[in-house]
């Protein structure tokens, strides 16, 4: 029986891991943590990641979750634009957000039905070996103590940082980004309970989105350039400036509950390559996503379809056959990638373009209530979001005998 290595048990490594031990391959998931509880993990799931779950066989009815029931755009404090999330139309596929502690409990407890799964928690790679021209074992610690495993393949979704891509020596060509994120969390507002829109705010100083999220408590996202991280900010009157009343007022009452954020540095940009002999690259080890319109977490889910495709017949045959679907996966996923990373550059540029950004927020203050009160106009927004929500290319999960009896 091959042998698989999947470093990370974030939502690319927990599905890849459950679809490959499903279909009959010894599988050993490692996550550093000892737990799924990070302080904060990104949350909405696009249409394109919920039909991957879809085909995966994952339901996420059971989870902690809430669908988006608008889009809401403020500018200078002001609504001038909402558009629906169309429920109606797409079902169980509507935008959403997941906690993903849940999902990745819930997932990682479908493999362990397994008995070829094996999750190790408190597990943390520090090299990679090499015999015979290709990486076939790595070392670590599990829970403190030294551990080496060997394997026929060793598959890095540990992230934008990853160790196995930096240990594999393989570069990152990084894409030109120019801010961070800061996430805060707060209790939401006795009046959106149950609810969930997303609000999108721009000033002139200010860029930021913020959501209710499934628990009550209001997710925000602070744009700021590289370097524009300052601890003894005010918070509570920082995050006011951009919003809508509701929320700045909402937010001096909350101000004794908003604690320090999280920090997302923004890395975007895509690996020479994939893959060497015994070893792939997915998710954001391969290509780091920026978090506009949550395509991380929603093109990983697709890059574990493709994966699963080339690599369940390939692993029950030989290492040249393993080397050879890694490098199709690759070739298959590129050109999704550029695509969704060329139209995140070009939403970046127009939130936080500080040269035009004065004039852009003078114009949409004076036209977009105007223009966004119509019906065209909201399918406009979706039909030019479509690429981000969909994605631009099809994957469909192949049938595998494995998969179908397992």
């Amino acid at each position: 029986m091959s042998k698989v290595i999947i470093v990370g048990a974030g939502p690319a490594g927990a599905t890849l891991a459950y679809l490959l031990a499903r279909a009959g391959i010894d599988v050993t998931l490692l996550e550093r943590e000892t737990n799924f509880e990070r302080v904060f993990r990104g949350e909405a799931m696009m249409p394109l990641g919920l039909e991957a779950l879809e085909q995966m066989g994952i339901d996420i009815s059971p989870l902690p979750h809430r669908r988006v029931d608008s889009w809401d755009m403020h500018v200078a404090n002001r609504l001038i634009f909402r558009v629906a999330e169309p429920q109606a139309e797409l079902g169980s596929r509507a935008v959403c957000v997941l906690s993903q502690p849940a999902f990745l409990t819930h997932v990682t407890t479908l493999a362990q039905q397994f008995p070829n799964f094996r999750l190790l928690q408190g597990a943390t790679m520090r090299d990679l070996g090499v015999e015979n021209g290709r990486f076939s074992h790595i070392s670590g610690t599990h829970n403190g103590q030294p551990f080496t495993q060997t394997a026929d393949l060793i598959i890095g979704c540990d992230g934008r940082g990853s160790i196995v891509r930096t240990r594999a020596d393989i570069k990152l060509n990084l894409l030109p980004e120019s801010y961070d994120v800061l996430w805060f969390r707060f209790p939401a507002p006795p009046a959106l309970h149950g609810k969930t829109s997303v609000y999108l705010m721009g000033s002139v100083r200010n860029t930021a989105l913020a959501y209710n999220s499934h628990d009550d408590h209001i997710r925000y996202a602070l744009l700021l350039p590289k370097g524009g991280y300052d601890r003894q900010r005010n918070w509570a009157d920082e995050l006011a400036e951009p919003a809508p009343p509701w929320l700045a007022d909402h937010l001096q009452t909350v101000r004794g509950q908003i604690g320090e954020p999280s920090k997302l540095n923004v890395i975007v940009g895509r690996a020479a390559s994939w893959h060497k002999p015994g070893l792939l690259l997915l998710g954001d080890a391969a290509h780091p996503m920026s978090p506009i319109r949550a395509q991380g977490i929603n093109l990983a889910l697709r890059d574990v379809i493709v994966a699963a495709n080339h690599l369940i017949p390939a692993l029950q045959t030989t290492d040249t056959a393993i080397d050879q679907a890694a490098a199709r996966i690759a070739a298959e996923r590129l050109p999704e990638i550029q695509r969704a990373q060329a139209l995140q550059l070009r939403e970046a540029r127009g939130q936080m373009n500080e040269r035009w950004k004065p004039l852009l927020i003078a114009i949409a203050k004076t036209t977009a209530p105007l223009v966004g009160r119509y019906q065209w106009a909201q399918t406009a927004w979706l039909n030019q979001q479509h690429p981000l929500r969909f994605g631009t290319v099809p994957v469909k999960l192949r049938p595998h005998p494995q998969l179908e009896t397992g």
